[in-house]
């Protein structure tokens, strides 16, 4: 026997389906809310005076998201309508308004675990048990693959969104870069513009200048007349941008200018805690030994800005250069001249100042990677400080690559559950930026078939 249930319960699909609504009750453990697409008036949607039906009925049941003690189900009767119209007699199957009928889910459960999957990054495996222990809603991790897929396949092609983005916004800063993903040897190249949107990517074999080309010939011809490039210092990318946009002003991005540096950075402390170990060992020195285990367990404090450091972190470095034998002094000087030339240079004529004086501090160490600081400022100086003549004092941009969206992309792909394939890295990124950029509604692009009619004289 049901138990009849007087609460009414509003969502999308009893809102687009009120007319059609019968009763709710609870069945085995499940609240059931009926409805009978019998009821709903398709004489206006067909042109006619009368719809007929028939006998035979069956019944759709689809589940919804809900945190009540019972799962939810909606449940349709559905029957198949018939009218006669210009002497024909012809058939049709009716539409259920909010749900998808081939997947038996209400579309708030699709957009809840594709945005999960995309936006907020969680596996496959733990969305699906997320839906069976909270939800109480039996899903597959197949099933989601298979509801991103076909979101996927529904959604605009990456030229029509690149054209969506641009109408909205129109770019005129590029950052280009490229990774390779997890599980194959292709590279992924990715380009982002000033308000932080991924707006194109292209996977090819590798990271190359020709395939750069066409990637920003994309970029070109759908209308973008790019003014500020930021990429990182491969030349893959800088000859490509300066031939597809000759007038364009090119800024190494700073993420990668002090990646460099604290590479060798690191390389230079390392050097010198490894010496000063070799050497205590050699001499039976404990002092030594005790100095290379301390410089082991701040090599990061030893690295850090001198504005990030804690007080205690502090005390640490100044009791640490009491025993030490000036070095650490004179690198933890390199660190602050550094953040001077990036933090404290409001024109090129300062920057250049304080380039001269970290020569020096560098000269007075002698250290090998030390050495190649200065060689790789040498090499590229104009492409790390070019913000400063672009922006003018206080007023510069120096970019970060830093983007939401690909962390969450690299993650996917370190779970068996994500990305797998150059589709579904696709299909990934058409819905995050459908619903990042574009605010649109995923569940707009679920399958859901229309009116099927069959015409018989």
């Amino acid at each position: 026997m049901s138990l009849v249930v007087q609460s009414r319960f509003e969502s999308e699909v009893t809102n687009a389906n009120e007319d059609i609504f019968t009763r709710s009750y609870i069945e085995s453990n499940a609240t059931i809310i009926e409805f009978d697409v019998r009821k709903r008036d398709y004489t206006g949607s067909f042109g006619v005076k009368d719809i007929n039906w028939s006998n035979e009925t069956y019944v759709v049941d689809v589940w919804e998201l809900a945190t009540l003690f019972n799962p939810i189900k909606y449940r349709f009767i559905v029957a198949r309508g018939y009218f006669n119209k210009d002497g024909k007699q012809a058939f049709f199957t009716p539409k259920i308004e909010g749900v998808s009928t081939s997947q038996h889910m209400s579309k708030s459960i699709i957009r809840l675990s594709a945005y999960l999957a995309v936006i907020c990054g969680v596996s496959l495996r733990n969305i699906a048990t997320i839906f069976a222990f909270l939800f109480l809603v039996p899903i597959t991790k197949s099933t989601i693959k298979r509801w991103i897929d076909e979101i996927g396949d529904n959604l605009p092609s990456e030229e029509d969104i690149l054209k969506m983005l641009i109408k909205l916004k129109k770019p005129e800063e590029c950052n280009i870069d490229g990774y390779y993903p997890l599980g194959t040897n292709n590279c992924v190249m990715v380009i982002r513009d000033e308000y932080g949107r991924i707006l194109i990517t292209h996977e090819c074999e590798s990271e190359n200048s020709e395939d750069a080309t066409k990637f920003l010939k994309k970029l070109k011809d759908a209308g973008i007349k790019i003014e500020f490039a930021f990429s990182d210092y491969s030349d893959s990318f800088i000859g490509p941008l300066k031939e597809v946009f000759p007038k364009v002003k090119f800024q190494a991005d700073h993420f990668h200018t002090v990646k460099n540096i604290w590479k060798h950075l690191k390389k230079a402390l390392l050097e010198y805690r490894r010496n000063i170990k070799s050497k205590g060992k050699e001499e039976k020195d404990d002092e030594l030994i005790e100095l290379a285990s301390k410089l082991w367990k701040l090599r990061w404090v030893l690295l850090k800005k001198p504005s990030n450091l804690t007080q205690e972190e502090q005390e640490s470095i100044n009791e640490l250069n009491k025993k030490d034998t000036g070095f650490i002094k004179k690198f933890r000087a390199i660190i602050r001249q550094l953040v001077n030339i990036f933090d404290r240079s409001n024109t090129e004529i300062q920057a250049e100042v304080k380039l001269k004086n970290l020569k020096r501090q560098v000269d007075d160490l002698e250290n090998k990677f030390l050495d190649k600081i200065v060689k790789f400022f040498n090499d590229h100086w104009d492409q790390a400080m070019h913000y400063i003549k672009k922006k003018g004092p206080a007023k510069y941009k120096r970019f970060s690559n830093s983007e939401p969206g690909m962390r969450i992309l690299r993650k996917l792909e370190k779970s068996h559950d994500g990305i797998r394939s150059k589709k579904t890295r696709k299909d990934y990124i058409k819905i995050f930026q459908s619903v990042k950029y574009l605010s649109m509604d995923m569940a707009d692009f679920i399958s859901n078939k229309p009116f099927q009619t069959i015409s018989r004289e």
